[in-house]
């Protein structure tokens, strides 16, 4: 081998080495780089999870603070609606309460007037029945001018009475002229007086007495309950 030959079989050797060395260093800087990439991504990953962790702590708060918020007004909307309806049913059940109680009032003061209306034409039955008529009379009579003429009407189961009663009024009220009336009143008992000319009419009848007694018997009837 030439000195020639050598030199060149050195020199390729060296160049081997060398080309080696370099593609060591290369991998080396690829692996370093790598290993940088790496360690970097993780970093990054775990900054963002963290981030991430945080942020979902922060809505999770939120939400909650607003779903309280919420729940917190649906229980006092709640509260306020049951509040109403509790005072509506306690209004509406006064109101039926004072409905019934006045209903059972006016029955009962009108069942009171029916029956002091029955105890009123019972005193046809009574043997005084001319006397009580002819106080009627005098009664419904008191506001009549001296002079005056009156007309006396009672009910057709009454006539009987009609002259009885004008004796006896006329006894009473000698400045009154009392005069018996046959034609029948349509009244249930009582009298029934007019003027002679007929411009003025007083029922005396046991229906308007009832009506005069109305307000007192419901008094009554009130005061009892």
């Amino acid at each position: 081998m030439t000195e020639k030959d050598k030199n060149q079989k050195n020199e390729s050797g060296q160049g081997a080495a060398s080309g080696n060395a370099i593609v060591y260093d290369e991998r080396k800087k690829l692996a370093e780089l790598r290993s940088l990439i790496l360690h970097r991504g993780e970093t990054e990953r775990e900054r963002i999870m963290e981030e991430a962790r945080s942020e979902a702590d922060r809505w999770f708060e939120t939400q909650s603070t607003h779903l309280d918020s919420m729940v917190k007004s649906i229980r006092a909307d709640a509260e306020k609606r049951s509040r109403e309806i509790a005072a509506r049913h306690a209004i509406d059940a006064q109101a039926a309460r004072d409905r019934d109680r006045l209903r059972l009032q006016n029955e009962l003061v009108l069942q009171a007037l029916g029956e002091f209306q029955k105890a009123l034409t019972a005193f046809s039955e009574r043997p005084d029945y001319a006397e009580i008529l002819a106080g009627v009379t005098v009664e419904a009579c008191a506001g009549v001018p001296a002079g005056e003429t009156v007309n006396l009407r009672l009910r057709a189961e009454d006539a009987a009475y009609g002259p009885i009663v004008t004796e006896a009024v006329n006894a009473l009220l000698p400045n009154v002229t009392v005069l018996f009336d046959p034609t029948p009143a349509a009244i249930l008992g009582g009298v029934f007086l007019s003027s002679e000319e007929g411009k003025w009419r007083v029922a005396a009848d046991w229906k308007s007495k009832v009506e005069e007694m109305a307000d007192t018997v419901a008094k009554a009837v009130l005061a009892e309950l």
